[in-house]
C-alpha cells in the first residue's frame, strides 16, 4: 500500500514539472513572438523573469533549477543565441528570488518592484558582462536600457493584475 503513494507522490511531481515546463516554455516564445510588434522591435521585455519572480514569491510555486536550464537551453537553440546564456539567466532569477534578502521587508507592492528590480538587474548585469567577455564586443546600449527599462515597466502591471485576480477570488468566495 504504502508503494502506491510513493507512485503516485512521483507522478505527481512529474506532472508539476511538466507543468512548469509547458508555461514556462510558452512564455518563453510569448515573448520572442512580441519582436513582431513595432513598439518591441528593438527588444522585447523579459516577461520570463516576471514569471518566474511571481511564481517563487507570491505563488510559492518554485520551479526546479532542472526545468529552467532545459527551458532556456531550449530557447538557446531554437533561437540560435550563444548557448547557455538564457538558462543562466534564469537560473541566476530564481537563485536570487529564492535567496533575497528581502523576504522579511517584502510586505507591499512598491517593496515587490524593489526586490524584483535588485534581482533582475544583478542577473542581467552577470549575464551581459557573460557575452560582453564571450563575445569580445560592447554591444549598441540603446537596446539594453530598452529591455531593461520596459521589463520594469511590465512588472508593476503584471504584479497588479495578479493582486486584482486573487482580489476578485476572495470577493467571490465571501
Amino acid at each position: 500500500m504504502i508503494k502506491n503513494y510513493i507512485i503516485t507522490h512521483y507522478l505527481n511531481g512529474f506532472s508539476k514539472n511538466f507543468i512548469y515546463l509547458i508555461f514556462l516554455f510558452f512564455i518563453i516564445n510569448f515573448e520572442k513572438s512580441l519582436s513582431f510588434f513595432s513598439l518591441f522591435k528593438i527588444a522585447t521585455p523579459s516577461l520570463i523573469s516576471i514569471i518566474i519572480f511571481i511564481f517563487i514569491k507570491k505563488l510559492n510555486m518554485v520551479p526546479s533549477y532542472f526545468i529552467l536550464f532545459l527551458v532556456g537551453f531550449i530557447n538557446d537553440i531554437i533561437i540560435g543565441s550563444s548557448l547557455g546564456t538564457t538558462p543562466i539567466f534564469l537560473l541566476l532569477i530564481k537563485f536570487f528570488s529564492v535567496g533575497l534578502l528581502f523576504d522579511n521587508v517584502n510586505k507591499n507592492d512598491q517593496q515587490d518592484w524593489i526586490s524584483f528590480t535588485v534581482t533582475f538587474l544583478v542577473s542581467f548585469c552577470i549575464v551581459f558582462f557573460i557575452n560582453i567577455i564571450l563575445n569580445s564586443s560592447i554591444p549598441d546600449l540603446s537596446p539594453v536600457f530598452y529591455y531593461v527599462g520596459t521589463t520594469l515597466i511590465f512588472f508593476p502591471i503584471i504584479n497588479l493584475s495578479i493582486n486584482f485576480i486573487f482580489f476578485i477570488k476572495r470577493l467571490l468566495k465571501s
